[in-house]
This record gives C-alpha cells, sequence and structure tokens, in this order.
C-alpha cells in the first residue's frame, strides 16, 4: 500500500469525506491529493463534506458532520 492508499482506507473506515486544510483547501475521498502532494499535505486533516454556502464551490470539506434534513 502506498500512503494515498492508507490515507483512503483511514478516511473511509472512519466515516470521514475527504481532507481538508483549514482555511485553504479541501479533496473528496474519491479525489485525494488532486495538487499532487505539492501543497503542505502534512497539514491536511479528515473531514465531513457539506454544500459550499458561499456558493464558489460544489462542495467544502470542513471539521464538523452536517445532519441531513429529515425526509418528507
Amino acid at each position: 500500500m502506498d500512503i494515498q492508499e492508507i490515507v483512503e482506507t483511514y478516511i473511509r473506515e472512519n466515516g470521514f469525506d475527504g481532507l481538508y486544510i483549514p482555511g485553504e483547501c479541501g479533496c473528496a475521498v474519491d479525489d485525494l491529493f488532486p495538487c499532487g502532494g505539492d501543497g503542505n499535505v502534512l497539514e491536511c486533516e479528515a473531514g465531513y463534506r457539506s454544500e459550499d454556502e458561499s456558493s464558489e464551490y460544489d462542495f467544502v470539506i470542513g471539521p464538523k458532520k452536517v445532519k441531513e434534513a429529515p425526509d418528507g
């Protein structure tokens, strides 16, 4: 296993959605390290996906799990 596979396994097994660096960037588990590792990946933290309230991106990854609205 390489580092990316180890990180992906950890994220999936622990219920996270991806990685993020607070105030900088985030990536979903299905597209880890789109920066190619050029960023400071040692600062990445496991996080949860939510809507981007600023509408700048399709989603953001952050520290808090957002509860989904109940159906109905």
